[in-house]
């Protein structure tokens, strides 16, 4: 496994998946312990704890769990790691914690083919402990709300040195940058364009995304060019 990549003071990228940037998540450093973002798949619980390992850390270091938004890769790993880690908080935007926790199924993605396969999809049901909206900070970033590739999905922004993680309200899968990842993949394609806008009226500097490389220079231009090339 690759070890995790130091972005900043703090902040760690972990690959969830055995390719490289296929299915990024952070761990975010805290006083306490950690707080870690999004879950990948359910093979990705192993390769989370092997990198707090690597940062040595253990299952009671892991303090907070923040999922960014419904989607199976995601949340996939939430259940294995409260087994791992029984006591980590978990917190969630609202509407997607009411998915997370099975109040609420998931919501019809826009691709009639992946609803029809998806239709017998559960979510986690796992409860969630805290809901997190606009402007609140998970572990000093801000919580910027970013619906349409899910209705509640949100980005994330450390104002403190403009590192953003915009989850999958951009996102390269296979290789072209694109708004919303891939159209079939987002609830609602149009808005999930106007979140995109709304973050590039935000001062960052590095963009991280869950699906793709990190963008250290010219990430404003390169998210601009996907939102010009995108007809949805």
């Amino acid at each position: 496994m690759a070890a995790p990549q130091e972005l900043a003071p703090g902040v760690y990228r972990v690959d969830a998946f055995r390719f490289s940037n296929f299915i990024n998540v952070l761990l975010l450093e805290n006083d306490d312990g950690w707080t870690l973002v999004d879950t990948g798949v359910a093979g990705s619980v192993g390769r989370i704890g092997e990198a707090l390992a690597s940062l040595g850390s253990g299952p009671s270091d892991l303090k907070r769990i923040f999922i960014t938004h419904q989607h199976d890769d995601h949340t996939g790993g939430l259940k294995g790691l409260l087994e791992w880690a029984p006591h980590a908080e978990v917190g969630a935007p609202e509407h997607e914690a009411k998915v997370i926790s099975g109040e609420l199924p998931y919501d019809p993605q826009n691709n009639r083919f992946l609803r029809y396969m998806t239709r017998n999809a559960e979510p986690p049901g796992v409860p969630v402990a805290r809901t997190l909206g606009e402007g609140d900070l998970v572990s000093g970033f801000r919580v910027i709300s970013t619906p349409g590739h899910s209705p509640g999905h949100v980005s994330l922004l450390r104002d403190a040195d403009g590192l953003l993680f915009t989850a999958d309200a951009f996102g390269c899968l296979p290789r072209k940058l694109r708004v919303g990842v891939i159209t079939a993949l987002c609830t609602d394609p149009p808005m999930a364009k106007r979140s995109a806008q709304k973050l590039l009226r935000e001062d960052f500097a590095t963009v991280i995304l869950a699906h793709g490389p990190v963008m250290r220079t010219d990430g404003r231009e390169k998210l601009q060019r996907a939102i010009d090339r995108c007809r949805y």
